[in-house]
């Protein structure tokens, strides 16, 4: 899934090459020849570059943004591909390894985190360059096998950290991994049940001197320990097993788990004194706990079975069919065989029971719907998230498509206007003869208007540069100063021809700042130039600058018409004119091309009109970054 290359009027330098690791040791005719085969691709924030499994055919080198690096892996049969971000990619690293390799297809995927540009290379033109140049070939090769080491390496680490996630590597759905969870937890909550039980019964005996016979609870903790163990190992090989819907086969297994607890509570109780023992409540546990798992029927099915363990215990013990072990020291002898309290617990027992697992499996019910919810709308944003890249990259495309013919339709234009404008400059300078006043007139209306057509040209060549990031390939270290200074020397002797006053208040300690000169001349001129047209003879305008906490500050005010209130949030929009003067007429171009060059030095400009209260005019300010930003990530750094 390619972009659509943009067409490159000047060749890669060289000097970019020589940074790529590949291509380390190659000599600047070598790299000159190499340079020769590029072209130059752009693509947006989401976009896939590069397909696993197409054909390889273009070697990328990443010239500005991140790109990642997907490997798509398959943890189970019939199970869907799941995409693993394998490293990231800064400028100068290169990718589409495989069009100079003996592979076919591509063995990853690469997609834009950002806005990105590529220096591409088709493969089969450098494998053939390779071929009638074996030193370069050797070079290459050599560079090639240092980068695949290291993507090996990073491949390693992530497959690493990927299986890691158990939820990821198995491909549950979320329902099954939670399931699994407290399966494990249960696991666990019975060790530190099985613990307690042996506490409380050393306890009540050594320390509460209630009497009553340990052996038995001691021998049926050890079997509870001995089932737990077992436990244990069904999960764990539970776990390893494929299993494509494990949800029914968890309740179930939770189920009997559930019901092995209930009967060892109820010898437990039992041999602890039945219904004397006021721990009978801890059925309750069993049954909540099972029931945040277990669907509603066999939730209400195990309440039962405990109701009816509890109540045939406890009946049995009545009638004496069992015999029935009393705590002594703790309640009378005879309350077992007490008919109303007998009837009163087991009525108390039964309700709380019941209204325990209704509250319960409510609650877990709905967070269940809400679960399988969620994970149903992540599906389907998937979905939509594919249809937006679609629809993302059909714009793209398309506003690559108007930065190209913006870029080809000025740059063809340029040479026949420009010999026009030399006739016109002959016709004038009376080279062929005296012309008359009205066609000189003419002639003249003819040069300004052409004069306006370069203009215009040169202003979309700007910002087709801009748009392929021209601006940052240019930054260096600037003086502030100087270049303030320069640009109001230029325009001053614009200012004198409407007897106008040019002010500057430029400290001579300004800092530096990193940034392309030329571009940052374009706006300091741009501003001076419209505060010079705006502002009536006569009016003043002033460039001043200031140094604040960590950036710099640069305004252009006057004392002209000002800005109409309805164009202010429009002004640095693309082909934007104002309502009334002469600022309805040019393109709607210079402020938008202002505003792009101020951002992509990581500054912000904004307008004021009226800036002071009572005073006409307008004031243009913005702020531009001391030193070199942290976040501007150039070619090879």
């Amino acid at each position: 899934m390619s972009a659509l290359s943009g067409l490159c009027f000047e060749m890669i330098p060289i000097q970019l090459l020589r940074k790529v690791s590949v291509f380390q040791g190659l000599t600047d005719e070598q790299l000159e020849r190499i340079a020769s085969l590029c072209t130059e691709e752009t693509y947006s924030a989401g976009s896939l570059i590069l397909k696993e499994g197409e054909p390889a055919e273009q070697f990328h080198i990443l010239r500005e943004g991140r790109v990642t690096l997907e490997m798509g892996i398959r943890m189970w049969p019939e199970r869907p591909v799941r995409q693993m971000s394998v490293e990231t990619l800064n400028a100068g690293q290169p990718f589409g390894l495989s069009a100079l390799l003996e592979s076919d297809n591509l063995t990853m995927s690469a997609r834009a985190l950002d806005n990105c540009r590529s220096i591409v290379l088709q493969g089969r033109d450098l494998l053939a360059l390779m071929e009638l140049d074996q030193a370069m070939a050797c070079e290459i090769n050599r560079g090639l096998s240092n980068v695949l080491a290291s993507r090996l390496r990073y491949a390693r680490l992530g497959l690493t950290e990927f299986l890691g996630h158990r939820q990821v590597a198995r491909e549950e759905t979320p329902e099954e991994s939670t399931a699994i969870r407290r399966i494990q937890y249960g696991i666990n909550f019975r060790w530190i049940a099985i613990v307690g039980v042996v506490l409380i019964t050393a306890t009540a005996n050594m320390v509460f001197g209630i009497r009553f016979s340990t052996l038995p609870i001691f021998i049926i903790v050890s079997i509870i320990a001995l089932y737990n163990l077992a436990f244990r190992w069904y999960t764990e090989r539970m776990e390893s097993a494929e299993a494509p819907n494990l949800i029914p086969h968890v309740r179930r297994y939770v189920w009997i788990q559930s019901a092995t607890d209930l009967v060892a509570t109820t010898a437990i109780i039992h041999y602890a004194g039945g219904v004397e023992n006021p721990l009978f409540l801890y059925y309750v546990f069993h049954v909540t706990l099972a029931s945040i798992i277990l669907p509603y029927r066999s939730a209400y099915l195990l309440a039962t079975l405990a109701v009816g363990l509890f109540t045939s215990l406890v009946g049995l013990e009545y009638l004496q069919v069992i015999p029935h072990v009393h705590l002594q020291g703790l309640v009378p002898p005879d309350l077992y065989l007490q008919a109303p309290y007998v009837v009163a617990i087991l009525f108390g027992f039964g309700t709380t029971l019941y209204i325990s697992t209704y509250l319960t499996t409510a609650v877990s019910g709905e967070l269940r719907k809400r679960q399988r919810e969620t994970a149903a709308l992540h599906d389907r944003l998937l979905l939509e998230a594919e249809e937006l890249q679609r629809a993302n990259e059909e714009l793209v495309r398309l506003d690559r498509l108007k930065t190209y013919f913006l870029a080809m339709a000025s740059h063809d234009l340029k040479t026949p206007l420009a010999a026009v404008q030399s006739y016109l400059q002959v016709l004038l300078g009376g080279f062929v003869g005296d012309l008359e006043a009205e066609h000189r007139r003419m002639l003249e209306r003819c040069s300004v208007r052409i004069q306006e057509l370069f203009d215009l040209i040169n202003r979309f060549l700007d910002l087709a540069q801009i748009e392929k990031g021209k601006v940052v390939e240019e930054m260096d270290v600037v003086s502030v100063q100087e270049l303030l200074n320069s640009c109001a020397e230029e325009v001053r002797v614009l200012a004198a021809d409407k007897s106008q006053e040019l002010r500057t208040d430029i400290p001579a300690d300004l800092p530096t700042v990193y940034g392309s000169p030329s571009h940052l001349k374009q706006v300091v001129t741009n501003l001076l130039s419209n505060g010079v047209k705006y502002t009536p003879n006569g009016g003043t305008i002033t460039l001043c600058a200031r140094e604040l906490d960590d950036q710099l500050e640069i305004e252009v005010c006057d004392n002209g018409m000002g800005v109409d209130p309805d164009d202010l949030p429009h002004l640095f929009e693309q082909f934007y004119r104002g309502k009334g003067g002469d600022a309805a007429h040019g393109a709607g171009l210079g402020l938008s091309i202002v505003k792009r060059i101020v951002e992509a030095h990581q500054g912000q400009i904004w307008v004021e009109s009226p800036y002071a209260d009572g005073k006409p005019g307008s004031r243009f300010a913005f702020t531009l970054p001391k030193g070199k930003p942290a976040g501007l990530k150039i070619f090879g750094d």
